[in-house]
């Protein structure tokens, strides 16, 4: 007997079933209905609709429930997963593999094996026996759990129940032997896939590969990269980005660039990624002309770098003291409407700084108070420092003043630098009256007096 429902507004099943009153019509819309929530990713609204049929008298049939698991699984709802089970059980749905073999991923999944293991006999007892994908299934848990001894004697079991192992469980046992460290017994299975007449995929190569990677094993793993090239499988761009940062790991960087030349030869997009690995790569190697080349002949392709590529050049090119190549990079941000950061700015300062600049330093630092970017205390160090090593004791008190008023920096590093230079090369009174200046400052910007004082002697102390 079915049950009549009043819908609400907006009731898609109440309606159907009100509907359902005045017209001949079959039951099968309401597996159509959970089906389409699914596809609709509406996952929460298809279980509802489960759930309701099944109280009016409407009994779904097995591939909706199938439809309405997968999508459970997919958002892990897993209670809910054993709901629908029990509920089929219930009102007499019998479960097909495809039922069986999404419950025991999600038992994989749960991480229990001893329910996993209750419920294949369960599943063997209704007379399903585990297929291919069950035996993956269970393969793929073991191997991420490390448990390589059981895999591989499910692996030896499909044989003897004439389900026999396919890509899958082999690239899955493969994967467990790399994770082990065992990447040459992996190196093995795969050879014997291929003598039994599978052909290795994308996946099953990027395994390999990685495994040698990871062991800095980079002949091999070239190797490989041109046998899967010269069978016709196309590395994708996990594969180009393992193999390059493996090279970059054992600090073959020119391998790696070669590499890539290669690629391109053979037609194999590059990832811009792999590109800005490379360039930081070389920068952090202080290898920045290196790095220069590469990023130019990049740009060629339309590669545009992103603001933490241009600063990782810029304090590369800083750190060799090539500040014209620098600011030539930061006019060149510019041009693209990159905006300079604090990065871009520190490090050209403190370079410009360092090599007797600091005129320089200072018209960077008032083009970035243009840009809305305030300085911070390592440009006020940075310049205070230059000026002092300069000598230009005026300009340098002068920006002290200028950091306290306009962006409220009061370092007390700086002054002492500056106190430092006064103290060999001036009298007491002069480095009294400076003192006396500074605490004005300080005062007018309602800090208390906190700047170093100078004793009876001369030296200055805190």
């Amino acid at each position: 007997m079915v049950k009549v429902v009043s819908p609400d507004d907006g009731d898609v099943f109440g309606s159907l079933v009100l509907c359902g009153e005045d017209c001949n019509w079959d039951p099968v819309v309401f597996d159509m209905l959970i089906k389409a929530y699914v596809k609709a990713n509406m996952i929460e609204q298809g279980f509802g609709t489960f759930r309701r049929s099944v109280e009016v008298g409407f009994v779904p049939s097995v591939v909706a429930c199938n439809c309405l698991l997968n999508g459970l699984v997919k958002l892990r709802c897993v209670d809910r997963c054993w709901e629908v089970y029990e509920e089929m059980g219930r009102i007499g749905i019998h479960p097909n593999a495809y039922t069986f073999n999404m419950l025991i991923n999600v038992l994989c999944k749960d991480k229990d094996v001893d329910k996993v293991n209750e419920f294949i006999e369960k599943m063997e007892e209704e007379g399903f026996d585990p297929d291919v994908v069950t035996y993956n299934t269970l393969i793929n848990s073991y191997c991420r759990k490390g448990r390589l001894g059981d895999a591989f004697y499910l692996y030896k079991i499909m044989y003897r129940r004439g389900a026999l192992p396919d890509l899958f469980s082999y690239t899955a046992l493969m994967n467990g032997l790399c994770k082990e460290g065992k990447v040459r017994e992996a190196h093995q299975l795969f050879h014997r896939m291929v003598h039994r007449g599978l052909s290795p995929d994308t996946m099953s190569y990027n395994t390999l590969i990685c495994g040698y990677c990871k062991e800095g094993k980079m002949k091999e793993s070239r190797s490989l990269l041109y046998e899967m090239i010269g069978n016709g499988v196309r590395p994708d761009s996990f594969t180009c980005r393992v193999v390059v940062e493996g090279y970059g790991n054992e600090s073959k960087l020119l391998s790696a660039l070669n590499l890539l030349s290669e690629l391109e030869r053979f037609e194999i997009p590059i990832s811009p990624d792999i590109y800005e690995y490379l360039v930081v790569k070389l920068c952090e190697e202080n290898r920045p002309f290196a790095a220069k080349s590469l990023l130019e002949r990049i740009s060629h392709y339309g590669y545009v770098p992103d603001i933490d590529v241009y600063n990782e050049l810029i304090l590369s090119l800083c750190k060799c003291n090539y500040v014209a190549g620098a600011l030539a990079l930061k006019a060149e941000m510019v041009n693209k409407n990159i905006k300079p950061n604090i990065v871009t700015y520190r490090a050209l300062i403190d370079c410009l700084c360092k090599i007797n600049k600091s005129v320089e330093g200072e018209y960077v630092m008032k083009e970035m108070v243009k840009f809305g970017v305030p300085p911070d205390t390592a440009i006020c160090k940075a310049l205070i420092n230059g000026y002092c090593k300069e000598m230009d004791i005026n300009r340098a008190e002068s920006l002290l003043g200028f950091f306290a008023r306009e962006f409220q920096i009061f370092d007390t590093e700086s002054y002492n630098a500056l106190v430092k230079v006064l103290s060999e090369n001036a009298d007491v009174t002069t480095l009294m009256e400076l003192q006396d200046r500074m605490q004005k400052e300080l005062e007018l910007q309602g800090k208390m007096p906190c700047v170093p004082y100078l004793d009876d002697l001369g030296f200055c102390s805190i």
